[in-house]
């Protein structure tokens, strides 16, 4: 009874979650598609199975009771969404061809009665995919040159493939069982239900306290954003400027976006890796952030406060107020600090201080340690 009930409220938790994830007002340029047929397939499944169950109805509507051979279809979809989450890509053309493999052997399970030769070719054709998933997995986790987006969003998304990895690898081990064993399939799958449940309200869970999952980078970039301290108004959420004719196209090429892109932009503010190695232009961002460069000076356009170019000097400044907090010219001087922040001299790093701050390096690196 009480598993049957947790059943009932994993269906709703998940049916739930898909509709948070399909009426995002805040456009995300990562949703995980697949993510969603998962969250569907799950919710649907312990719904029906316990208002049977629970004695609501005595007509069983579980699409896998009626049609187990659906289960098939299942697997491809979890590898494709190791693969959305991993490669962040949408390949419609060469997705649609993971499901022409199961649905020949849909074909070949009606018309051969040996159901043996049907289970191992379950068998083998599930491990072979869970076999993808691991390669995909590695490849993830030893990937070379990531960007500092990836990088802010790695550990997450390196939990979740963890999670999910082990909620796949028990799915396939128990349909496998499921489809060897003597017992009736019906109750074997009402098992499954019921105790799979106790994972997945787990999962749900974890999804709530980590809303980059069900929200995407979005949520994630802006949480980073709504903690780390803004010491200049930079951005604007609307344009600041009517937008000329010849910049239109870009526009509602972007438009749904602009919002994203700024968020990464200021994580990219926030880096000290990125910071010391080179300047914030329309070139490296554009690099860093995987989008052509005429989108990126049509944010600063538009969008910006500052030219490109005083706003990367006013990252540097941002920067160095950051060393300086942290105890920087307790150990090197003015100079090194400029060096560090990567101004050309001492004298430009001194004069695009004062203009952004008010006062010179030195006065503010005494009044800190006053106050301190």
């Amino acid at each position: 009874m009480f598993l049957d009930v947790v059943s009932l409220l994993v269906g709703f938790l998940c049916l739930f979650v898909v509709l948070l994830m399909i009426f995002n007002q805040k456009p995300n340029r990562k949703t995980n598609g697949y993510l969603i047929t998962i969250l569907v397939v799950v919710g649907l499944q312990r719904f029906l199975y316990a208002i049977e169950a629970l004695g609501l109805t005595n007509i069983t509507y579980s699409p896998l009771k009626i049609k187990p051979l659906l289960a098939f279809y299942i697997v491809p979809v979890y590898y494709l969404f190791f693969r959305r989450l991993i490669d962040g890509k949408r390949d419609f053309k060469k997705e649609v061809l993971h499901f022409i493999f199961p649905s020949l052997l849909i074909l070949f399970s009606i018309i051969n009665t040996d159901y043996a030769i049907n289970h191992l070719f379950y068998l083998g054709y599930s491990v072979l995919y869970f076999v993808f998933i691991l390669v995909s997995i590695k490849k993830f986790i030893h990937r070379k040159n990531p960007s500092i987006i990836d990088k802010t969003s790695y550990q997450s998304i390196k939990s979740w493939l963890f999670i999910m990895t082990i909620m796949t690898l028990l799915l396939i081990i128990y349909s496998n069982c499921l489809a060897f064993q003597d017992l009736t399939y019906q109750m074997n799958l009402d098992d499954f239900y019921r105790y799979s449940s106790l994972v997945w309200f787990s999962l749900v869970l974890y999804m709530f306290k980590n809303p980059v999952i069900i929200f995407g980078e979005h949520a994630l970039l802006k949480n980073i954003h709504l903690n780390a301290p803004q010491d200049f108004e930079t951005w604007s959420r609307k344009p600041l400027k009517l937008v000329n004719d010849k910049d239109r196209k870009v526009y509602n090429t972007i438009l749904n976006r602009v919002e994203s892109i700024i968020l990464e932009i200021q994580t990219l503010q926030k880096s000290p890796d990125l910071l010391s190695q080179t300047s914030l232009t329309t070139e490296t961002l554009a690099k860093e952030l995987k989008i052509p460069k005429r989108h990126i000076d049509f944010i600063f356009k538009y969008y910006c406060h500052y030219s490109i170019n005083d706003f990367s000097n006013l990252v540097k400044v941002n920067y160095a107020l950051s060393l300086i907090k942290g105890g920087y010219l307790d150990k090197f001087t003015v100079d090194s600090l400029g060096k560090k922040c990567l101004f050309n001299s001492r004298f430009t790093f001194s004069k695009n201080f004062k203009k952004f701050v008010g006062v010179s390096v030195s006065d503010f690196g005494n009044s800190h340690n006053a106050l301190a």
